[in-house]
């Protein structure tokens, strides 16, 4: 069976006791045919229908994998296409006025959670290319430039390299480029500050790459830093280094956080550990698992996670360090790039 085929037939199975699934969320349509574009795919074992607009009829066509189009004009045609191809009981992943059927979005959430290889290889394509965009910052990062200034090159430079911008959750920022006092802040929003010698600055960098996320995060030093943030830098290395340890097959991610947790508590920063260890990546940048106090989750074989503890200090300075991991028979860090504390 295809890749497609395997991705079509699991979410059939989970959605079994259905006669039709409804695909509309772009995101669930891009994950069962590579098409990323408006329109409702109709889910079959052999293939997906995609009734969109004549607009993108030909682009769903040229990158659709394993797919039939059917191009209409207009709302009303969409929804009598749509019901022509429908029977018996709906599954809809969002909600379809013009049809009686079952919203369930969670269900393709957890069809979408165990990566498969054609995934996986995207998410590290793409971690790849950002290690591209922290060679840069090396450079781009001096006493002087805005944050805007530094995330504009790192924009232009991602661009290049066939990575698609993503906005933060939590933040409108396409990048976290945090200094100074805005480093305390886990969801910072890019400003006009000039970056000072002394600063810590925290580089949150996530792109897309063939509509698949990554996600990293490495702090800078500016200038001459002092005693107290070395510190700081350490005792979260330490945790994330831990974190990455107990990140494997079979472990409760609750336990991975709290061996993130108990490190920063030895160290006496345990306070300033505001958020959870990590979470899914994959077509969205946050998705299932969940690693922190409160999930029941267990990780296994496909998952791909983020390890990110961080202490965030308020009115002083921040640090967080974060790589993007996939789960296989062993651990696979898709990050190669130091962790050494650099100070530029």
């Amino acid at each position: 069976m295809t890749t497609y085929g395997k991705r079509r037939e699991r979410v059939l199975s989970l959605a079994s006791g259905f006669d039709t699934v409804i695909v509309k969320d772009p995101k669930n349509l891009f994950y069962l045919t590579d098409f990323w574009g408006g329109g409702v795919g109709i889910v079959d074992r052999d293939s997906m229908l995609i009734i969109t607009s004549v607009m993108e009829e030909q682009r769903a066509t040229g990158s659709g994998k394993e797919v039939v189009v059917q191009g209409v004009k207009g709302a009303a045609a969409t929804a009598q296409a749509v019901k022509k191809h429908t029977k018996g009981k709906v599954l809809t992943d969002a909600y379809e006025p013009n049809l009686k059927a079952t919203f369930n979005a969670s269900l393709f959430l957890d069809a979408r959670r165990k990566k498969d290889a054609e995934e996986v290889s995207r998410i590290a394509e793409a971690s790849k290319r950002i290690e591209q965009l922290y060679r840069l910052l090396e450079t781009e990062i001096r006493p002087g430039r805005t944050e805007r200034e530094i995330a504009g090159s790192i924009m232009r430079l991602a661009t290049v390299e066939g990575l698609s911008p993503l906005a933060a959750e939590g933040s409108l920022s396409p990048i976290i480029i945090a200094s100074g006092p805005n480093s305390a802040f886990p969801h910072a929003e890019l400003t006009d500050r000039k970056v000072r010698a002394g600063d810590m600055i925290v580089a949150d960098v996530f792109f897309r790459y063939r509509g698949y996320v990554s996600d990293c995060t490495r702090t800078y030093g500016v200038g001459r830093v002092s005693k107290d943030r070395k510190d700081g830098y350490a005792a979260v290395l330490e945790a994330q280094l831990q974190g990455l340890e107990l990140t494997k097959n079979g472990a409760e991610s609750r336990k991975v956080h709290e061996g993130v947790s108990a490190v920063l508590r030895n160290r006496g920063v345990g306070r300033y550990f505001t958020h959870g260890t990590g979470h899914g990546v994959g077509i969205d940048i946050h998705e299932r698992p969940s690693v922190g106090a409160s999930t029941g989750d267990v990780l296994s074989e496909g998952d791909v996670v983020t390890v990110e503890p961080g202490i965030y200090i308020p009115g002083q300075y921040g640090v967080r360090i974060e790589d993007t991991v996939a789960l296989g028979k062993g651990t696979r860090n898709l990050y190669s790039y130091t962790k050494e504390l650099l100070v530029l």
